[in-house]
């Protein structure tokens, strides 16, 4: 009988941006990613018949990371946003790839923007910044154990 338990480790998740490694997640949900499109729309006439409309290829997205406020990324990360934010701004849009090695999930925004910098807090604990991004994304679907 085949082995029908998956597995999963916040280790196999590695997330880019523009090449650059993204280290240093806070606890919890670090990443959080979800199309704000559908994948289709159905509209069905008076007379009962019906049409969809398939939407393929790359939709809209939003991307949201969580780091701790002393993860190095969060410096690299406000680099793009200040160069995003500059009056000589000529649209180098960040791409960025996640990928769950383990589960074979894939994420890709080819062209992303900083929708918003995260709010400052600081506590008797370590906090978290949340950087939004968004973009027009693809999944895919690799396996798992990739």
């Amino acid at each position: 009988m085949p082995n029908l338990m998956g597995s999963y480790s916040p280790n196999d998740v590695s997330v880019v941006v523009n090449g650059i490694p993204i280290q240093g997640f806070a606890e919890g949900s670090f990443v959080d990613f979800a199309f704000d499109t559908d994948a289709a729309t159905m509209v069905e006439g008076a007379d009962g018949f019906a049409a969809v409309a398939m939407k393929k290829g790359n939709r809209k997205a939003t991307l949201t990371l969580s780091l701790m406020q002393t993860s190095m990324a969060n410096n690299v990360l406000q680099a793009l946003l200040t160069s995003q934010q500059a009056a000589s701004f000529a649209g180098a849009f960040p791409s960025i790839i996640v990928l769950n090695a383990q589960g074979g999930e894939l994420v890709q925004i080819p062209r992303a923007v900083i929708a918003k910098e995260p709010d400052v807090k600081y506590s008797g604990d370590i906090e978290s910044r949340e950087w939004k991004f968004v973009g027009q994304a693809k999944t895919e679907t690799l396996g798992y154990g990739v």
